[in-house]
């Protein structure tokens, strides 16, 4: 072998042993991660994880804190999606600097107001409730509120959360129209004056009408039914329409127009 060629043979050898004898180094921890085979770095995106704006932990929830906020389809101004009850909870999908995107209880998605929703959890007050007396209805705590109706006695109501985290002695209320608003606690119960009374007075059969001149739940003559306001027949009308009419009647005249069945109920 020609010296020139042995000489370039003891430098390759010499470079491979001192490769051999550098200390080996670890990448960090913080280090990037190694590439995928497509050769950019692996990632999970939130879409991936049903939208969620949180990754790893629950998804962030709110409660709507004001009467029926508006959830739109994007914008302030555009199409209306949904219009939720106060202590209605909402999914967090994604945000925007005053608007956050939602998911309502039955699956629809919209955009709602920063405003309008609280991270607090609203106090479960639901459940149906029946008014002791004729109470007025308010738009808010306050006794100086704009009047939103007034409810005659015995009128069933469904209790809404709590849209105030301040002490009150007064809630939220659903009447049966729709309205909402706030009454005095006190003036509510969980008797139901006007389903027992029927139960009395006709098993609380809507549409009886036996031949002795009594028709209905509440058992109205005719004459009766159309002094209160009333058509036709008494059991040819509905049970809200029937507790209608008898709340007026009761109003004008007490519950003796019911004597046997009131003194029965401890209503007099």
């Amino acid at each position: 072998m020609p010296l020139t060629s042995s000489r370039r043979l003891h430098a390759v050898v010499a470079a491979v042993a001192a490769a051999a004898i550098l200390p080996l180094t670890v990448a960090p921890a913080s280090a990037a991660p190694a590439p995928t085979a497509a050769g950019t770095t692996a990632t999970v995106s939130t879409s991936a994880l049903g939208g969620a704006v949180r990754t790893g932990t629950s998804p962030a929830v709110r409660w709507v804190k004001a009467d029926r906020a508006r959830v739109t389809k994007r914008f302030a101004t555009s199409r209306t999606v949904a219009r939720p009850d106060d202590g209605t909870r909402l999914v967090v999908l994604d945000r925007s600097p005053n608007r956050l995107k939602v998911r309502l209880p039955g699956g629809r998605k919209g955009w709602v107001s920063k405003q309008k929703v609280t991270g607090v959890p609203l106090r479960d007050l639901t459940g149906t409730r029946h008014t002791t007396q004729r109470v007025r209805v308010t738009a808010g705590i306050n006794a100086s509120s704009r009047t939103v109706a007034y409810a005659a006695l015995g009128t069933t109501t469904k209790r809404l959360a709590r849209t105030t985290e301040r002490p009150t002695t007064k809630v939220k209320v659903k009447l049966p129209g729709g309205r909402t608003g706030w009454v005095a606690a006190k003036r509510l119960t969980t008797r139901d004056v006007w389903g027992q009374l029927a139960q009395c007075e006709s098993g609380g059969r809507v549409h009886i009408a036996t031949g002795n001149g009594y028709y209905g739940m509440y058992q109205f003559t005719a004459s009766t039914w159309r002094a209160v306001g009333g058509s036709g027949l008494p059991h040819h009308h509905g049970a809200r329409e029937q507790t209608k009419r008898a709340q007026i009647l009761q109003a004008r005249a007490g519950w003796g127009q019911w004597p046997h069945c009131t003194s029965k109920l401890g209503l007099r």
